[in-house]
Protein backbone atom coordinates (compact mmCIF):
# COMPACT_ATOMS: atom_id res chain seq x y z
CA UNK A 1 0.00 0.00 0.00
CA UNK A 2 1.38 3.46 -1.05
CA UNK A 3 2.03 5.99 1.69
CA UNK A 4 -0.65 8.34 -0.08
CA UNK A 5 -3.68 5.82 0.05
CA UNK A 6 -2.75 4.78 3.60
CA UNK A 7 -2.74 8.61 5.01
CA UNK A 8 -6.27 8.21 3.01
CA UNK A 9 -7.66 5.30 4.77
CA UNK A 10 -6.40 6.86 8.38
CA UNK A 11 -8.05 10.23 7.54
CA UNK A 12 -11.45 7.94 6.57
CA UNK A 13 -11.21 5.85 10.05
CA UNK A 14 -10.69 9.06 11.72
CA UNK A 15 -13.70 10.82 10.21
CA UNK A 16 -16.13 7.66 10.67
CA UNK A 17 -14.52 7.47 14.52
CA UNK A 18 -14.86 10.91 15.18
CA UNK A 19 -18.82 10.96 13.55
CA UNK A 20 -19.69 7.69 15.51
CA UNK A 21 -18.96 9.21 19.01
CA UNK A 22 -20.48 12.59 18.02
CA UNK A 23 -23.60 10.38 17.84
CA UNK A 24 -23.11 8.29 20.82
CA UNK A 25 -22.02 11.28 22.15
CA UNK A 26 -26.07 12.62 21.04
CA UNK A 27 -28.00 9.67 22.09
CA UNK A 28 -25.69 10.10 25.96
CA UNK A 29 -27.24 13.37 26.40
CA UNK A 30 -30.73 12.37 25.03
CA UNK A 31 -30.76 9.04 27.27
CA UNK A 32 -30.03 10.95 30.72
CA UNK A 33 -32.54 14.11 29.64
CA UNK A 34 -34.90 10.79 29.38
CA UNK A 35 -33.64 9.04 32.31
CA UNK A 36 -34.41 13.03 34.70
CA UNK A 37 -38.37 12.81 32.96
CA UNK A 38 -38.59 9.38 34.02
CA UNK A 39 -37.55 10.05 37.49
CA UNK A 40 -39.74 13.06 37.83
CA UNK A 41 -42.73 11.21 36.35
CA UNK A 42 -42.13 8.46 38.68
CA UNK A 43 -42.32 10.95 41.75
CA UNK A 44 -45.68 12.04 40.41
CA UNK A 45 -46.90 8.59 40.13
CA UNK A 46 -45.08 7.64 43.66
CA UNK A 47 -47.21 10.51 45.09
CA UNK A 48 -50.64 9.64 43.61
CA UNK A 49 -50.05 6.44 45.09
CA UNK A 50 -49.61 7.36 48.54
CA UNK A 51 -52.84 9.82 48.08
CA UNK A 52 -54.65 7.20 47.22
CA UNK A 53 -53.33 4.87 49.99
CA UNK A 54 -53.97 7.56 52.34
CA UNK A 55 -57.42 7.86 51.04
CA UNK A 56 -58.37 4.19 51.07
CA UNK A 57 -57.20 3.62 54.67
CA UNK A 58 -59.73 6.40 55.83
CA UNK A 59 -62.32 5.16 53.63
CA UNK A 60 -62.09 1.54 55.52
CA UNK A 61 -61.80 2.94 58.55
CA UNK A 62 -64.92 4.77 57.85
CA UNK A 63 -66.36 1.82 57.03
CA UNK A 64 -64.88 -0.08 60.01
CA UNK A 65 -67.03 2.55 62.25
CA UNK A 66 -69.73 2.71 60.10
CA UNK A 67 -70.56 -1.43 60.36
CA UNK A 68 -69.27 -1.35 64.18
CA UNK A 69 -72.48 1.20 64.42
CA UNK A 70 -74.70 -1.58 62.92
CA UNK A 71 -73.33 -4.05 65.01
CA UNK A 72 -73.68 -1.77 68.40
CA UNK A 73 -77.99 -1.02 67.47
CA UNK A 74 -79.26 2.11 68.36
CA UNK A 75 -78.46 1.63 72.35
CA UNK A 76 -75.44 0.72 72.28
CA UNK A 77 -75.60 -3.35 72.87
CA UNK A 78 -74.95 -5.81 70.17
CA UNK A 79 -77.92 -7.05 68.05
CA UNK A 80 -78.39 -10.39 67.92
CA UNK A 81 -78.04 -11.92 64.26
CA UNK A 82 -80.55 -15.06 63.07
Amino acid sequence: MSDQLATIVVALISTIGIIIVGLMQLFKKEARVNAQENREDHAIVQQQLRMIFKSMNRVGDKLDKHLDDHNEGTNGKPTKRN
